[in-house]
């Protein structure tokens, strides 16, 4: 069926009806019985990253291999004048609650480690300068799941109790951190679907004046909207595919934006041909001939570039390319079937109080919308197109230079708003410890031919690892099985050595096995056999099961989330690596993992996408619009322009964000969607624009048909710009400072695309390239056309 077959019915006089029933009976059926995207949401970061990273491999390997995969929560307490007893007792009470906790029956709490549970590591516990104590409350599950968020809030619920302005007590840690983000996501959706459809409303209701119009796009791409939630749903969750939280907040604005500017198109055009045809059925039918081709393609090169992100390394572009596919698919769908339909049975009553009439007498070029503002830019351009094409140049250019001081980040914290929990207590934590506390990083080791860790031969082997990675600037402590509290601590390997020979091997197995954790009945605390027991029994919570696996906990001496951090984890991969190779362990049983080697190896997969995947969409996008322009010309400077767009809205937005707003850094996935966002549905002008243009050029010479062209579609891609940059500056409103970041960029960038490369660049390039434009085809003439 061709395209306009396929619209003519929609609107015919039966068809209307038929299309609509259909559209509302799929509705039916589909939202109330599918998930949501929001039912098939994860946070968890291991599982976006490649499944050859090594971080994802760790992670692996500690669900198989160790009894409990915890993630600890830290509380940290801190009084800037130096902790008092009253202090301390305050702690205690929270200690003991949080022990209470782990008690509970089938309880989620793996263990508690404070001065009170493990008084022998105070100081790991309590600063040098005694004003900041933790305490560590190990927590089993995975932090984006409800048990762990609602843990974290019991955990609070406690120290909230505790917290005054001399004793500042606040929830960090992985767990914290990951927990606040989760219940950040969570929140956002509702809200930003709200924002998002009272701002299209308001938009379009200033720029049509007309309530009946400007509702039809809010009901329709609301139903889109829905059905995409459900059907994405459904087969993402088939393919086994993770979603993460960002995914429905991005589709909500891409497909709000993106519909409402389909539906732009046809409405400003239908309201053309209604004053030209009396039979509102026969004006939509020539409405969807003129502009049913540019929606299909535009749709299109969204659609292309959304399935492209589908061979990105990284699970979370990965994930939102079909999510936005389908969405749109769905939405140019309904384009060309649902709101022809819904427009043809208003008809006039569409465009209430201002409804077009029909003249007979009237002619196309009488009735055809036109602006004298941008009949008066078309004349300015089109009058010296060599110097509008050499400034515009120069100046996006210029712009385009604040993009090297773009400063990548894969920081959560810095996401994150300064007053939430985790961020100050991560701020409270650096200032009496190394900032590496907060996420220390894991160096695994699987020891080979069966040997056990808590063996002479199996510290050994552990001691000259931790020992190679303590010569390391950038680390500020190691702990392992041979260094129990830490380098620094007061444990030596020749004392666990000789804590491991002052147990009774029975004893050590009934410890081992999880049957007992303490000395015998009768043994005195403070005996020598109590102390052995408790340096075996911290030396265990370093290994697997089986203790084959020792865990080389590595505490860094920057923020553990910095770029610092990150460029520590080669370092530390190839020293242990090395270390491991001089006792005869292959370099394959050591993994690094943790939250700095993930973010180092998202730097690292991000960075393979960006110049692998982005080059393709650009490619495709190009490839499209020489398909529906029927030129190679005309898509490589389209592409030219494209990039150009790019790099000075990129570098806009960083000069905006470092220097206006003191941000230092930019989000590290922000420069990547913007790239994925602006040239996809930008590019949607464009070929708005170039469509009409060849369509003109059929009746008149290319100069005056580019300027009947500008002059005919500035009024409405200039509507179609504000809406699409008013859906994205919906992000602006939210919590989070990369999808802050990521609603300005693609908000300026699409006002750029709106008012400088679609209404000076462009126009000034067809006009300079003549009938190259067309290259290796070429539009019918007038003449052509009177001949038939």
């Amino acid at each position: 069926m061709s395209l306009n077959l396929l619209t003519a019915l929609a609107s015919s006089r039966r068809g209307k009806w038929i299309t609509i029933v259909v559209w509302f009976l799929l509705a039916g059926v589909i939202i109330p019985i599918s998930p949501t995207l929001q039912d098939i949401t994860t946070n968890d970061t291991v599982q976006f990253l490649p499944d050859d990273a090594e971080s994802t491999r760790a992670a692996e390997l500690v669900r198989e291999r160790y009894a409990s995969d915890s993630t600890p929560a830290i509380v940290v307490f801190r009084n800037d004048d130096g902790l008092t007893d009253e202090d301390f007792a305050q702690a205690e009470t929270a200690s003991n609650a949080f022990v209470e906790m782990s008690q509970e029956e089938n309880s989620n709490v793996s263990s508690v480690i404070s001065i009170f549970t493990v008084p022998p590591a105070r100081s790991e516990l309590v600063s040098p300068d005694g004003t900041t104590m933790t305490i560590i409350v190990n927590i089993t599950g995975s932090p984006a799941e409800d048990p762990y968020a609602e843990r974290v809030e019991d955990i609070r619920d406690v120290t909230d109790e505790i917290d005054n302005a001399s004793l500042q007590v606040k929830v960090s840690g992985p767990g914290g951190l990951i927990a606040d983000l989760v219940s950040v996501f969570a929140n956002i959706d509702g809200f930003l679907l709200i924002v998002t459809v009272i701002l299209v409303l308001i938009l379009l209701i200033v720029i049509y004046r007309s309530p009946v119009v400007a509702l039809v796009p809010i009901i329709l791409v609301g139903l889109v909207f829905q059905l995409a939630s459900g059907v994405g749903a459904v087969i993402l969750d088939a393919a086994g595919a993770a979603v993460n939280g960002q995914t429905t907040g991005i589709m909500t604005v891409i497909l709000f934006g993106a519909g409402t500017d389909y539906i732009l198109f046809i409405s400003a055009r239908y309201r053309e041909e209604l004053a030209l045809n009396d039979d509102k059925h026969e004006a939509m039918r020539k409405s969807m001939e003129a502009v049913g081709e540019a929606i299909a393609s535009a749709s299109g090169t969204l659609v292309v570039a959304s399935m492209i992100l589908l061979l990105a390394d990284l699970g979370s572009y990965r994930s939102l390319g079909p999510a936005i596919a389908i969405a749109i698919v769905l939405m140019m769908l309904a384009g060309l079937t649902l709101v022809p339909a819904v427009l043809t049975i208003l008809g006039r009553f569409a465009f209430w109080p201002f409804r077009p009439q029909h003249d007979p007498d009237a002619t196309a070029e009488e009735i055809e919308s036109s602006s004298r503002i941008w009949s008066t830019i078309a004349s300015f351009v089109l009058s010296r197109p060599g110097a509008v094409l050499a400034t515009t140049t120069v100046v996006l250019l210029l712009l385009a230079g604040g993009a090297f001081r773009a400063e990548p980040t894969y920081d959560s914290l810095e996401s994150l708003p300064s007053n939430v929990d985790s961020v100050e207590g991560f701020e409270l934590l650096r200032e009496g410890f190394p900032p590496g506390e907060l996420a220390p990083s894991s160096v695994y080791v699987e020891l080979p031919d069966g040997r056990t860790a808590l063996t002479a031969e199996g510290l050994g082997d552990i001691a000259a690892i931790s020992d190679s990675l303590i010569g390391l600037d950038g680390v500020a402590s190691v702990a392992s099985p041979a260094y129990p509290r830490g380098s620094n601590g007061d444990l030596t390997l020749a004392d666990v050595n000789a804590a491991i020979e002052a147990i009774p091997p029975e004893l050590r197995e009934q410890i081992a096995s999880g049957e007992g954790g303490g000395p015998p009945p009768g043994v005195d605390q403070d005996s020598e056999l109590a102390r052995a027991i408790g340096t075996y029994t911290t030396a265990l919570g370093f290994l697997s099961v089986d203790q084959e696996v020792a865990r080389v906990e590595v505490t860094l001496a920057s923020n553990p989330y910095s770029g610092e951090a990150m460029d520590e984890i080669p370092l530390i991969r190839d020293a242990a690596r090395a270390a491991a190779g001089e006792r005869g362990i292959p370099s394959s049983n050591v993994l690094v993992g943790g939250e700095t080697a993930e973010n180092y190896d998202t730097r690292e997969a991000n960075n393979r996408d960006t110049v692998v995947v982005l080059p393709l969409i650009l490619l495709a996008i190009m490839i499209i619009l020489g398909l529906l322009l029927r030129s190679v010309v005309a898509a490589l400077y389209i592409g030219g322009t494209i990039i150009l767009t790019y790099f000075a809205t990129l570098g806009l937005a960083v000069l905006v964000f470092t220097v206006v707003l003191g941000q230092e850094t930019i989000g590290s996935s922000v420069p990547f969607f913007l790239f994925v966002f602006l040239n996809a549905l930008g590019v949607d002008y464009s070929i708005y624009l170039m469509s009409r243009v060849r369509e003109e050029a059929e009746d008149y010479p290319l100069r005056e048909a580019t300027e009947r062209a500008l002059t005919r579609t500035g009024g409405v891609i200039t509507s179609a710009g504000l809406i699409l940059a008013g859906t994205f500056g919906a992000l602006m409103t939210l919590p989070l400072r990369d999808l802050f970041q990521l609603g300005f960029a693609v908000a300026i960038g699409v006002l750029m695309d709106t008012f400088i490369t679609r209404s000076l660049l462009v126009p000034s390039l067809v006009d300079l390239l003549g009938k190259w434009n067309w290259w290796p085809s070429r539009p019918r003439t007038e003449h052509e056309n009177a001949a038939e």
